[in-house]
């Protein structure tokens, strides 16, 4: 086989394989042994017992980890702190000339806030109309939701049994009156639900009008009766 041809067949491989292990060694949602976590959540440790919590963090999988990372009362990361990535722990005695721990690898991935939404849509009693959701997720990672459609009353949320898709159109008949919607979705990651967001809107059922009752002597424009 022709050498430059063999050379570049080789830099491919080595170009190929230098990829894989890039997005490899980065943390995803279905890493093994992640912990996930919702935007805005702390990361909690155990208390320390006689001994602190020291904590580094790399973007990507290391054996050298060396961005310290600042602990809340010792043991916690702060969600201001706290990002995809991984996280390196080891502990320390408190006693002077103590050494310090091997490091555990905490892989840890975040979830973005989904973004969620419906059209809310009024409608007469005996024509439900579809309310159509809208979900956007800032996660390119994690496009699996869960959905579910309550009514709400107050601070009581009341599930509507087997309306877990995007859109929801009502049984008829409804029951008339203005009553508040919600529809909540959460991510799907290896078949558990997490992070929910939620959108509330009113929807007003309206009766059907009453049937019309006109005598024809009532009734302007009719013929008149003439004799000749």
């Amino acid at each position: 086989m022709n050498k430059s041809i063999t050379k570049a067949i080789l830099a491919i491989t080595f170009l190929l394989i230098g990829t894989f292990s890039t997005v490899s060694a980065q943390v995803l949602p279905t890493t093994s042994g992640v912990s996930l976590f919702c935007k805005g959540s702390d990361l909690t440790l155990p208390p320390p017992s006689g001994a602190d919590w020291i904590v580094k963090y790399s973007e990507t999988q290391t054996t050298t980890p060396n961005l310290g990372v600042p602990l809340v009362s010792g043991n916690k990361i702060a969600a201001a702190d706290l990002k995809t990535g991984y996280y390196y722990l080891s502990s320390k005695l408190t006693v002077d000339g103590s050494c310090e721990s091997e490091l555990q690898e905490i892989p840890v991935y975040v979830l973005e806030p989904l973004v969620v939404n419906f059209t809310p849509a009024d409608f007469c009693l005996e024509s439900p109309l579809a309310q159509i959701g809208n979900v956007f997720s800032p996660d390119a990672n994690t496009q699996a939701f869960a959905y579910q459609w309550y009514t709400v009353d107050g601070t009581i949320e009341t599930a509507i049994p087997g309306q877990t898709t995007k859109d929801y159109t009502p049984s008829a008949p409804a029951t008339v009156g203005i009553k508040t919607h919600r529809l909540k979705v959460g991510y799907v990651i290896n078949g558990n639900k997490y992070c929910p967001q939620w959108a509330d809107h009113d929807v007003k059922v309206t009766a059907k009008p009453v049937k019309p009752t006109i005598t024809p002597g009532i009734i302007n424009g009719t013929a008149p009766v003439v004799t000749f």
